[in-house]
């Protein structure tokens, strides 16, 4: 279970994809059906991967979650919070328009350092266009949680009933840890890299093929029923049992289809694993390569300019066909950045 595992990266690559597909607002019951697993299999996909030999080790367990998701964290939002008012003169952001709700404005210096402290000691406060940022949060303090539960709870049933009930008090009081804000939605990422971990640890078996049907059978009934999504801190708990077991379900029914497909070597499985290895340049990218096909529709439709301050799409002609567009320019983008970073990396900075 330590070693590289094509199946989880293909698994990465489905998640990361169906967020882009997410953002585009496609369409109200498919974004309800997505959200039901498609973070929560990156929770289950790291667990699947936690290595135990760091429970003897927590320096560099936590050197390695600090480097590999706290630093891009930090770095990517000062870098798009030190461009904020160059981005609102730009027209990404608005005083009209934004994320439902939230607009924003021209930052004066002492915000510039208000938001700066939040990214760096609470990974709080990013940029709009990092909206995707709120996972990076939910996983590195979901990884430190799990180490603990895993290294000093011996029993895994008795480990995963104390972070559900950790997080049933904290959905049910909406109380956050002082300072760093650590929330319910923390814990709900402990809970689902906990269950990684047992499935890996106890080696589950795939589901077949009727076991994969009637569990994303389910989950589109909790859809409907039960539909819930992870970017919140806090959640109902009648939704949030339910939603952990079908995320479970869901999940693994895609690893286990993945599992099967996992000797192949055709296009599609190649460009799975691109995917499933750039999902942090992805996350990062998406929403500003949004907004060239934003920029398109306001020239086709002749829409005023502060429109392009959208968030993350403009929702009404995403709708009528253009998150095709979105979709495909958001995942070519990204991956080409991917691709000139690998390439300046191996051959630019060698020199």
């Amino acid at each position: 279970m330590n070693a590289y595992n094509t199946s989880v990266n293909y698994l990465k690559a489905l998640g990361i994809s169906l967020m882009v597909l997410g953002h585009t607002r496609v369409n109200p019951q498919v974004i309800a059906f997505i959200y039901m697993f498609h973070m929560p299999l990156f929770f289950i996909a790291s667990g699947y991967c936690f290595k135990e030999k760091y429970l003897s080790a927590p320096r560099k367990y936590i050197y390695n979650k600090v480097k590999g998701i706290y630093w891009p964290y930090v770095k990517w939002s000062l870098l798009f919070l030190l461009l904020h008012n160059v981005c609102f003169n730009l027209h990404l952001y608005s005083d009209q328009y934004g994320w439902k709700e939230y607009v924003s404005h021209l930052y004066a210096p002492s915000e510039f350092l208000n938001l700066a402290t939040s990214i760096i000691f609470k990974m709080h406060g990013h940029e709009q266009l990092l909206g995707g940022y709120w996972f990076m949060n939910a996983l590195f303090f979901g990884s430190l949680i799990v180490w603990l539960v895993i290294r000093y709870v011996k029993q895994p049933l008795c480990g995963g009933a104390i972070l559900i009930v950790i997080c049933t008090v904290l959905n049910k009081t909406c109380w956050q840890i002082p300072f760093i804000n650590i929330s319910s939605q923390a814990f709900a990422a402990g809970l689902l890299i906990y269950i990684g971990y047992s499935l890996a640890k106890y080696r589950i078996k795939p589901f077949n093929y009727w076991q994969i049907a009637l569990s994303l059978s389910i989950t589109l009934i909790g859809s409907f029923v039960w539909n819930m999504a992870m970017d919140q801190n806090s959640y109902s708990n009648k939704r949030f049992i339910p939603y952990i077991i079908t995320a479970v379900l869901a999940s693994w029914s895609f690893y286990s289809l993945f599992d099967k497909m996992k000797s192949s070597q055709g296009k599609c499985a190649k460009i799975l694993d691109i995917i499933g290895k750039n999902t942090l340049t992805i996350l990062t990218w998406h929403f500003l390569a949004f907004k060239l096909v934003s920029l398109v529709i306001i020239s086709i439709y002749d829409l005023p300019i502060a429109r392009l301050a959208e968030f993350p799409v403009i929702t009404e002609y995403s709708q009528q066909g253009w998150w095709i567009a979105y979709f495909i320019v958001a995942m070519v983008v990204t991956c080409g950045i991917a691709y000139c970073n690998k390439w300046i990396k191996n051959n630019w900075l060698k020199l």
